[in-house]
């Protein structure tokens, strides 16, 4: 049994009481008809911030038994990023690197470091629950990465079956995250919802991507500009699924941009696009990993003793394409056409010649792809 669009996204938006000064807001919340009475719900506090920089505790999230329609049933809800905290939760988004979940996986440092500092608490409560249905997993933002996080952690170490509902979530996790977690918790299962406006689900760029594996998750339609980050308020997410069903929210046609014969259209075409478009980043994102696998696929082998050291995601990717424009012209034509795309979508001068694009040029490319991606999301955050 699922969880409700209205009830998921209300209780993603109740939780961002657990750290305000308001203990009225959070009574009102954890007397929410899904939790049960009888049993007290636990308050998560997690770790925020950085080890050292804006290093904070603060209340994350919620632990409930169901009640009512959902006796027998756990919540772990999350809250989002705010400013409450002296800002740690933007250096808690702002660590980007890779590293290895609790489960094994190459996840997102930030969400990761603050998932682990509750994961003790999560786990007593499980152990101690009347477990007989499902545990949702439920955040907003930052607080959907963390119920990821959680969703996965439950899927692979309890016997529960597990639902994850996530509105506007950044990417957790690199493909291999994505493909597992898929698989453990079941497509399904999963329902990422975001506003095609909403630019956090849009970070971090390549090589995270967004569960479920193959699947374009609950898209809706909004009209806000990227910039101003009003498509990325629970509020907006609650009037969007207000009085709609989850097959009603997943009946829009399939974007584009999923399939390869559109991306290889896009470009191909002399239409210039635009990186202050909300559509732009969906077919940059696309494009970029659709060149990289056909570049990857014959140079593989070679590979595996370029990324000895410290690189990064920028250097990494960079060494990649700057190989792929010495392959065959079915492989370098298409590196050539991404590059000439987002250096005319970024405003940056396109180079005439073929020769002009090396391995430097690329590397400014993607760093000011990625950092113009990560400003609209700080400016969506910071609007809330």
């Amino acid at each position: 049994m699922e969880v409700s669009p209205i009830l998921s996204a209300d209780l993603a938006e109740g939780v961002y009481s657990v750290n305000k000064n308001d203990p009225v807001a959070l009574k009102i919340f954890l007397s929410a008809s899904a939790f049960s009475q009888k049993v007290k719900p636990s308050v998560l506090t997690a770790s925020v911030g950085g080890r050292l920089l804006r290093a904070a505790k603060d209340g994350f999230g919620v632990c409930a038994q169901g009640g009512g329609d959902y006796q027998g049933h756990v919540f772990l809800v999350f809250r989002g990023t705010t400013e409450a905290n002296n800002k740690a939760d933007f250096v808690t988004d702002a660590r980007i690197g890779i590293t290895i979940s609790k489960t094994g996986l190459p996840v997102h440092i930030g969400f990761n470091h603050t998932f682990n500092s509750m994961l003790p608490d999560i786990r007593d409560f499980l152990a101690k629950a009347d477990i007989t249905g499902p545990v949702h997993c439920i955040g907003h933002s930052l607080g959907g990465a963390v119920a990821s996080l959680a969703a996965d952690w439950v899927s692979r170490n309890t016997s529960h079956p597990v639902r994850l509902y996530t509105f506007g979530a950044p990417r957790v996790g690199t493909d291999w995250f994505v493909n597992r977690t898929t698989v453990s918790i079941g497509r399904e299962n999963m329902y990422r919802v975001y506003h095609k406006t909403d630019p956090v689900p849009m970070v971090a760029m390549y090589p995270f991507m967004q569960a479920p594996y193959g699947s374009p998750g609950y898209f809706i339609h909004s009209s806000e500009l990227a910039l101003t980050g009003a498509a990325h308020k629970m509020g907006k997410y609650i009037a969007s699924l207000k009085s709609k069903s989850w097959e009603q929210v997943a009946d829009v046609p399939d974007q584009p941009y999923l399939f390869d014969s559109a991306v290889e259209d896009w470009l191909k075409s002399r239409n210039w696009a635009s990186a202050d478009s909300p559509v732009f980043w969906q077919w940059a994102e696309a494009a970029l990993r659709y060149v990289l696998k056909k570049v990857i696929v014959v140079v593989a082998y070679s590979l595996q003793t370029t990324f000895v050291g410290v690189l990064t995601v920028a250097d990494k990717l960079a060494i990649i394409l700057e190989k792929g424009l010495h392959l065959a012209e079915h492989i370098s034509l298409w590196v050539e056409l991404l590059i000439r795309k987002l250096l005319h979508a970024l405003g940056m001068k396109v180079e005439a010649s073929k020769e002009a694009i090396t391995r430097s040029l690329i590397r400014i490319v993607l760093v000011q792809l990625m950092e113009k991606a990560n400003r609209q999301a700080r400016n969506a955050l910071r609007n809330l």
